[in-house]
């Protein structure tokens, strides 16, 4: 990126800490870039001058910005031989050890709640054989997705992935093809806003950070794998997604790599 468009970007993210408080410096200024040209497109502003004068001035439009940082690209199940690995590998060694009574975890970036509820029902099919608890936050930046989650109606193809046995236990079928997670399903999950490099003040056995990583820069990945290995637990796992990990990073200090493939790691004992 050359200079003039740092120099722009550099006025977006002054702007948007004066008008929201938030501070966007840690996203990669091409992902910035691209969000701000998306905002653009759907006001129909052609001129990158404009959309600062517009961005001074609006009472929304910081707002609706920092919404858009939020993809939402997902479905129920993503990956599916990450969550093949975390049911058979990962779980079974918190359930069938004695030390545990419940499982905390902790999803990041997660959107309009399909990776949530995908934690929820394994957590559901395997620990109340167990009598185990278990207690999910979900955080995302976008306070849209938030509501979105909480209501957890889905399209068909945001299903596609869960079997039959799955759809009748934790679904409720509605009109035109929609599901919604039922309600006994959702008592165990906390949704709020929050940005990922904000603490929820709490620790956890099991962290999911998938397709997050990829917006933020370096700097970020160095604050957040320092802060990941500080709110897990003893042996707790984080799980990245496909297209991210710690090379390059300090990460490789705090964590060992258990499954390359899955992108699942273990915090370090020291």
């Amino acid at each position: 990126m050359d200079s003039g468009k740092i120099q722009k970007m550099e006025s977006v993210i002054s702007l948007m800490k004066k008008k929201t408080g938030i501070n966007i410096q840690n996203f990669k200024l091409t992902f910035l870039e691209r969000r701000i040209n998306h905002r653009m497109c759907d006001l129909g502003i052609l001129d990158f001058d404009k959309y600062v004068d517009l961005l001074s001035t609006s009472v929304n439009e910081s707002e609706n910005l920092y919404n858009s940082f939020s993809i939402n690209v997902t479905k129920f199940f993503r990956d599916p031989s990450v969550w093949k690995t975390f049911e058979h590998q990962i779980l079974p060694n918190f359930y069938n050890d004695s030390n545990f009574s419940s499982i905390d975890l902790w999803s990041c970036g997660s959107a309009t709640g399909e990776e949530v509820y995908s934690i929820s029902i394994l957590l559901d099919k395997h620990l109340k054989k167990k009598h185990m608890k278990y207690n999910i936050i979900g955080t995302d930046i976008n306070e849209k997705a938030i509501l979105t989650a909480k209501q957890g109606i889905y399209k068909k193809e945001k299903i596609s992935n869960i079997n039959s046995q799955e759809l009748q236990t934790y679904f409720d079928v509605l009109p035109d093809e929609r599901y919604k997670i039922k309600s006994e399903f959702k008592k165990n999950i906390q949704l709020e806003r929050l940005d990922l490099l904000q603490t929820t003040g709490k620790y956890f056995d099991i962290i999911f950070c998938r397709n997050v990583l990829i917006y933020y820069d370096r700097r970020a990945h160095e604050i957040l794998f320092k802060k990941f290995f500080s709110l897990l637990k003893k042996g707790g796992i984080l799980i990245l997604g496909q297209d991210e990990s710690m090379i390059g990073t300090n990460g490789k200090n705090y964590f060992n790599l258990l499954y390359p493939r899955e992108r699942i790691y273990q915090k370090k004992e020291f």
